[in-house]
């Protein structure tokens, strides 16, 4: 049988990740976009997020 598919009891790697993700559960994180215009600028963020998404949510963009 395939040993991806046997469960892994002997391990504590998940309970190890569990308990280093869950300090980060608890931060309040600042939008993506907030924390791009605080490193490059408002009109280099506007010009890299509209690259990025291209043709699509157009007026998300202006939006914002």
């Amino acid at each position: 049988m395939n040993a991806a598919l046997q469960p892994h009891t002997t391990g504590r790697g998940a309970g190890l990740l569990l308990a280093h993700c869950a300090p980060m559960a608890d931060v309040e994180r600042t939008p993506p976009r907030e924390r791009l215009e605080a490193l490059l600028g408002g009109e280099l963020t506007r010009l890299l997020v509209f690259a990025l998404v291209g043709g699509h949510g157009r007026r998300e963009l202006h939006a914002a």
